[in-house]
């Protein structure tokens, strides 16, 4: 007996079984013909349903594995009230002979008061530390909504978590390089001093004001390179407003939070 008919019941649902079939046959016929073209279209129209399917394969053991972590959360949920219920029990039956008396309370902070030890510590500022921290704007995260927003040709197959993953490592690149700039030019050893001047160098009129990393920084204080999927994710940032391109003179080209 074949797995057809042992699903079907009636004869009416194998009248309709066997309709599909034949119909999913002269569907395969008439395709035997098609072009080149839309033989390829068709193959990578089968390879999108297959790339589907496992995605919502992943997101159904994602699913499974967050019913799992419920089950979890309510049973330590279901403990913890019973610890807090035994707490509550034994606060009300405490023998009132171990509590301590207002009087007894009383005396242990007056003596803690003229001892000093209630006194707070004051805490003196670094010098040094405080010329070196110089306040900068920091680039604003992607917001799910911005991230929606941007055309499906410039995202291509990013991910929202890789964008704001190179947010967060150019503001890191950013906050080393002015951290730098910050130190006095006196401070600043002669190797040290090269670099500094290097860098202001490449400050100009419209950058004036402005945080800004060049290419050569992103690499040198944040470990960034500018492939590809970095000046994809560059041009994501400007079309969503958060950072803006300075270029020149010459080669150079100032990447600038706004």
């Amino acid at each position: 007996m074949s797995l057809i008919t042992k699903k079907c019941c009636s004869v009416e649902e194998l009248d309709k079984e066997f309709s599909k079939k034949i119909s999913v046959v002269r569907g395969c016929l008439e395709l035997r013909y098609m072009g080149t073209e839309d033989a390829e279209s068709f193959k990578s129209l089968q390879m999108d349903v297959r790339e589907l399917r496992a995605k919502f394969k992943e997101m159904k053991d994602l699913i499974k594995i967050g019913w799992e972590d419920v089950a979890k959360l309510e049973n330590l949920l279901k403990k913890l009230e019973k610890l807090n219920q035994r707490i509550n029990h034994m606060e009300e039956n405490f023998p009132e002979v171990l509590k301590p008396t207002v009087t007894e309370k009383l005396e242990k902070t007056q003596k803690e008061v003229t001892s000093g030890a209630a006194k707070p510590e004051v805490i003196k500022e670094n010098p040094v530390a405080s010329k070196c921290n110089k306040t900068f704007t920091k680039m604003q995260l992607v917001t799910i909504q911005e991230f929606e927003s941007v055309p499906k040709y410039m995202k291509g197959r990013l991910k929202y978590e890789q964008i704001n993953k190179f947010v967060n490592e150019f503001n890191s690149a950013l906050e080393e390089k002015y951290k730098f700039l910050s130190i006095p030019r006196k401070e600043l050893k002669p190797s040290q001093l090269k670099i500094w001047q290097n860098l202001k160098s490449q400050e100009n009129a419209e950058s004036k004001g402005l945080f800004f990393c060049t290419e050569a920084d992103l690499k040198t204080y944040g470990k960034i390179k500018l492939d590809k999927i970095a000046l994809n994710i560059l041009t994501i940032l400007r079309h969503c407003g958060k950072v803006k391109e300075i270029r020149g003179p010459g080669p150079i080209n100032r990447y600038t939070v706004v």
